[in-house]
């Protein structure tokens, strides 16, 4: 099994160990809602393809934790889409 592979397992065992309240898939994004309890319960984490413009992707995902009073706090890992992601951020 390749690494990229192998980071989306661990985040996916991860997701599921520590579940969130509620969670949303944004086109390849996991996003996850806790009601603030914990970064990891409570983030997005981009860990399958994406096709969006990722500006717009971010902004629209910054709009769902402000709604809810809360700070998008994002997960990026080796195999974000896309890769340059924690530079856009």
């Amino acid at each position: 099994m390749d690494q990229s592979k192998w980071i989306q397992k661990i985040e996916e065992l991860s997701k599921n160990a520590l579940p969130a309240m509620q969670t949303q898939i944004y086109d390849g994004w996991v996003i996850r809602f806790a009601d603030g309890y914990t970064k990891r319960a409570n983030s997005i984490t981009p860990i399958y393809p994406s096709n969006e413009n990722v500006k717009k992707k971010i902004s629209n995902c910054e709009q769902l934790y402000f709604a809810r009073n809360d700070k998008a706090v994002y997960k990026v890992t080796p195999q974000a889409n896309p890769i340059n992601l924690d530079r856009v951020l």
